[in-house]
C-alpha cells in the first residue's frame, strides 16, 4: 500500500513552518495540554517517545516532567528547529529522530519506552494504516506502558473557523481530523490485547484567551461536565491506552 498521504505530510512540513506550531517558551496553553497528557501516564516516566514532535511546541515543556525524552518527526526540517531551540536553551534530556511513525519498528527497534505520547499526530497518518502504527509502537513499550495522545474531536464545529483565521493551516494536511481516525485507532489497540485507559473530551476556551488569563481553564472544567457541550464543543480528546502485561 502506498505512503503518499505520509509524502504530502513530509513535503508540507519540510517547506512550511506554521506560526501557530512554533515554540513558544512559558505558554500556558502549552502547559496545560502537557498537564493533561502526563495525567494520563503512570509509574515511572524516565524515558518516553514523543510521536510527531514537529518543531518542539510541546516537546521542551514535556521534557521538564520526564527523563529522557526522545522526539520523532517526519520532517527533517522540523527536526532541524527543534534542534536550533534545543542548544538555545541548553536542554540536555531530548532527543532527536527523523522518521516515519509506519516505518519506526525499523528505527527504534533496539529502543524502550516507559510511554509514548503525541499532540495532534494520529490524525495526520492515514486511517487504513492506523493498525500498522500500533504494531510498530507496542513493541517499543515496556510492560505496562501507555501511548497517550491529544487529538482534535472530530464533532467540533468550530475546527473550520480556525482554517479560515489560520493562513498557514492547510486543508490537505489536516483533513484527517474529519474521519474517525480515533475509532480506528481504539480498535487497533483492543485488536492487539491493549486496554483502554482513558477517553474523553476537554477544553472550551480557546488558546489565546489561555494564554492571556491561565485561570479561565477553572471554565472548561466546569462546561465539560454538561453533556452537549462536552460531546460537541470541547474541542479535544485525550486518549490513553495501555499495553498488556
Amino acid at each position: 500500500m502506498t505512503d503518499y498521504p505520509q509524502n504530502v505530510q513530509k513535503e508540507f512540513y519540510n517547506k512550511h513552518h506554521p506560526s501557530y506550531l512554533e515554540y513558544k517558551k512559558n505558554i500556558p496553553y502549552a502547559k496545560y495540554l502537557v498537564g493533561i497528557l502526563l495525567s494520563a501516564l503512570s509509574g515511572p516516566k524516565n524515558h518516553i517517545l514523543e510521536a510527531g514532535s514537529g518543531q518542539g511546541r510541546f516537546t521542551f515543556e514535556l521534557s521538564k516532567h520526564v527523563g529522557n525524552l526522545t522526539a520523532i518527526d517526519i520532517a527533517g526540517n522540523e527536526i532541524k528547529l527543534l534542534n536550533k531551540f534545543r542548544r538555545k536553551f541548553g536542554n540536555k534530556n531530548i532527543i532527536t529522530i527523523v522518521g516515519d511513525l509506519l516505518k519506526i519498528n525499523k528505527i527504534c527497534e533496539k529502543n524502550k519506552y516507559d510511554h509514548i505520547a503525541g499532540f495532534f499526530i494520529l490524525h495526520h497518518l492515514p486511517k487504513e494504516r492506523l493498525n500498522v502504527v500500533v504494531n510498530n509502537l507496542l513493541p517499543l513499550l515496556n510492560k505496562g506502558g501507555r501511548m497517550s495522545f491529544i487529538e482534535p474531536n472530530n464533532l467540533y464545529p468550530f475546527h473550520a473557523v480556525q482554517w479560515i483565521v489560520e493562513k498557514d493551516m492547510n486543508w490537505n494536511i489536516e483533513k484527517g481530523i474529519y474521519t474517525n481516525f480515533i475509532g480506528r485507532f481504539k480498535k487497533a489497540c483492543l485488536k492487539k490485547g491493549c486496554r483502554i485507559i482513558l477517553s474523553r473530551k476537554f477544553g472550551f476556551m480557546p488558546p489565546f484567551l489561555i494564554n492571556s488569563m491561565p485561570s479561565v481553564i477553572y471554565i472548561d472544567k466546569l462546561l465539560e461536565k454538561i453533556p452537549l457541550i462536552n460531546q460537541i464543543f470541547c474541542p479535544f480528546i485525550i486518549l490513553s491506552v495501555e499495553k498488556s502485561v
